[in-house]
């Protein structure tokens, strides 16, 4: 179960950071804007806090064992 829900959120990760910047990230594009901030800097913090959930998710699932400790 942990190997199967790891490996799904790595490919959430990749699938989202490869997804954000060769289909979201388009140079020259303002449109649509959020209220009076334009589409590059609304869409970025989105990605970021998107990230930082599941990295999140990832350190509260999967905490770090350390393989020395006896």
């Amino acid at each position: 179960m942990k190997s199967k829900s790891w490996n799904l959120l790595v490919l959430l990760v990749i699938i989202l950071t490869a997804g954000s910047f060769l289909f979201i990230f388009k140079e020259n594009q303002a449109e649509p804007s959020l209220g009076s901030v334009p589409y590059i800097f609304w869409t970025g913090l989105l990605i970021t806090i998107l990230l930082v959930f599941a990295t999140f998710m990832g350190s509260k699932l999967f905490p770090f064992e350390d393989p020395k400790k006896p």
